[in-house]
């Protein structure tokens, strides 16, 4: 008899965690709205890129932007700190240019039923964090245009983890631009003004003012990016439009050369690495302690924001071998009422919590701490004023990427098509 009630309190018990874990898991998908940008929606979720294939380091830094018609595949790439894979699905939202869902139904841009399983995956090996690494190559698309890549667990697609923009292009106007500095005299020494021309000969508009979208960003960032240019020249004989703009609507702040730091090795301090090495068996590193750049340009040669991943230990790419390191970074900064956010590609350039600096009063320091795969990271520190680059000063000498995108949306369209793509390296070293 006491056996039976025993049984059975266990079964109550399980029953009601079973039941409390189906609640808490309803609150958390309930909790995951989905927004149309780079997001990661789990704490688990690391080291998000996408990426045109390629051989070389290069690829995985370049823009996730590709012809819809050459052989190049885009590859998403993703670790998950547990140590069970999971059953992780995808589907793709087809975007306007200003990242809005387009009316486009799915098999109006791709073939096929729109969800995908990521069947490809591998479990890590010698790092003391363990993790499972996601591999996956997007299928073919029909339409040119932004996307959203969404990733799902169990074909639940509330249970969103992660969200990633890319686009598609196929040249049917020619377009180019050109970086002078800017028409405002205080702020030539400072800002990259940009002027562009498009030529739409392969196309027929009827408000070519009202039909293009022109769209501008720098070093990739959604944060420094200008929507919309303003057409200040229009020969419609010859198809021709220029955005040349002498006002402040064409500038952008130079921003300075990106900071880095390496922690491709675990062994010894990289590059700014003041102190690397084991806590509990797992990796910690602090980098040297930052302070407010000097108001005079100093050339330098960084990765414009991005980051890759690299074992030196292991001698290999570290897809599956690279640690996980709690690296902390400081800043020698007064106390100030403004936020002070670190960001760069590896964050996905999102000031919010986890990118904030705290104040350590007792060191009077800015801190952070972010849990960082091995390799080499670019980063900058922005601060939530009218002067974002208060810290990092802003120089016309900096070196750049500009992208250029032109938008088109025809007569009865459902959605914007990328006819045109250009990319300017202003201040190319390399």
């Amino acid at each position: 008899m006491r056996k039976k009630l025993l049984k059975r309190m266990n079964t109550l018990k399980s029953n009601f965690l079973i039941l409390s874990l189906t609640f808490l898991s309803s609150l958390v998908y309930g909790q995951k709205q989905l927004v149309y940008q780079d997001q990661v929606y789990e704490s688990t979720i690391k080291t998000v890129q996408l990426y045109p294939n390629g051989p070389s380091i290069q690829s995985v830094l370049s823009p996730p932007i590709k012809d819809i018609d050459d052989g190049k595949e885009l590859f998403l790439e993703f670790d998950d700190l547990r140590e069970d894979a999971d059953y992780y699905f995808v589907y793709f939202i087809h975007c306007n240019a200003d990242w809005t869902p387009s009316d486009l139904r799915a098999p109006m841009y791709m073939t096929g039923y729109n969800e995908f399983e990521i069947e490809n995956f591998e479990f890590s090996s010698e790092a003391k964090i363990n993790y499972v690494h996601y591999t996956y190559q997007l299928p073919k698309f029909k339409e040119t245009g932004n996307y959203l890549a969404v990733v799902y667990r169990d074909r639940k697609k509330k249970d969103i983890i992660l969200s990633k923009r890319f686009s598609l292009y196929k040249n049917q106007v020619a377009v180019g631009g050109n970086i002078s500095r800017s028409s405002d005299v205080p702020k030539r020494l400072s800002n990259q003004r940009i002027e562009v021309t498009m030529n739409y000969g392969g196309l027929t508009s009827i408000n070519p003012s009202e039909d293009f979208t022109v769209v501008v960003r720098q070093n990739q960032r959604p944060d420094v990016t200008k929507t919309g240019l303003y057409p200040t020249f229009m020969d419609d004989n010859a198809k021709l439009i220029r955005y040349q703009n002498l006002g402040a609507e064409n500038d952008f702040s130079g921003w300075n050369e990106f900071r880095f730091f390496d922690i491709s090795t675990v062994n010894a301090s990289g590059r700014n690495i003041a102190q690397i090495g084991f806590k509990d068996n797992k990796p910690e590193a602090r980098v040297m302690t930052d302070k407010v750049r000097d108001p005079a340009y100093f050339q330098m040669l960084d990765v414009n924001g991005q980051y890759y991943i690299r074992d030196l230990e292991a001698g290999r790419s570290g897809r599956l071998t690279s640690e996980y390191v709690d690296v902390t970074l400081t800043l020698d900064y007064p106390e100030t009422e403004e936020d002070i956010h670190v960001v760069g590609e590896f964050n996905q350039w999102i000031k919010d919590k986890s990118s904030l600096m705290n104040y350590d009063p007792i060191n009077q320091v800015y801190y952070s701490n972010q849990l960082l795969k091995q390799g080499w990271y670019n980063y900058v520190y922005s601060v939530s004023s009218n002067d974002p680059y208060r810290i990092e000063q802003s120089f016309f000498d900096t070196e750049n990427l500009y992208e250029i995108l032109v938008y088109f949306k025809p007569l009865g369209s459902r959605g914007d098509q990328l006819v045109g793509y250009a990319r300017i390296n202003y201040n190319a070293r390399r």
